[in-house]
């Protein structure tokens, strides 16, 4: 069996610990993923992932949880298959265009494809803003023993990054601040990090 790493090679995704296209760097995010994710690889989860891009990493997930049923979210479409709506690649996947930093979009979302989602990765735009709003939005509705990821923190860091929005909280810090949910409520089991990756386990 495929690890998540060889998968994410082939796939050539970021995520992968090689990744040979000219522009952009390997993340290294599969071996971590694959580590907290093996129980549920043959389960039939519910899977969302915020930022579809090409499509790279929708393909590298389809393979690796092969009875998941998978939703990709992105501000952009119909640049590619995997960011079309209707015309869906996989009978698994379904693609649903929209803001994540927007309310009312993801209200609307989860009236339309339910709650008790397994894992949430938020790989879109990175901004506090829409790290911040999705979280909100969407935490509530990850099912208890669920995970909630968030890739690509780099960019949170620096005073001038234009990823930090005024009248936001840097989103590192939102972050760090579920440390103290874990010793003072309930909801979160554990929180962990790896370069440039949080990702949260709810409690059951």
């Amino acid at each position: 069996m495929k690890t998540l790493d060889q998968i994410a090679i082939a796939c050539q995704t970021d995520r992968a610990t090689v990744f040979t296209r000219t522009h952009g760097k390997p993340h290294g995010y599969a071996p971590q993923y694959d580590r907290l994710f093996t129980p549920l690889r043959d389960e039939p989860i519910k899977f969302l992932e915020i930022g579809v891009g090409g499509g790279e990493s929708i393909q590298m997930w389809l393979e690796y949880f092969p009875n998941a049923q998978i939703v990709g979210v992105d501000v952009n479409s119909k640049t590619n298959p995997w960011n079309t709506p209707v015309e869906s690649p996989d009978p698994r996947y379904k693609f649903c265009q929209g803001d994540q930093a927007c309310e009312t979009f993801l209200a609307c979302f989860l009236a339309d494809y339910g709650k008790d989602w397994d894992i949430v990765i938020d790989d879109g735009g990175h901004f506090s803003n829409q790290v911040v709003t999705s979280f909100q939005k969407l935490w509530p509705a990850v099912r208890p023993g669920g995970f909630y990821a968030i890739e690509d923190l780099g960019v949170s860091y620096g005073a001038g990054s234009v990823f930090l929005p005024a009248g936001w909280p840097n989103h590192m810090d939102f972050i760090k601040s579920k440390l103290d949910e874990i010793n003072c409520a309930d909801e979160i089991e554990w929180l962990t990090f790896s370069k440039e990756l949080a990702v949260i386990k709810k409690a059951h």
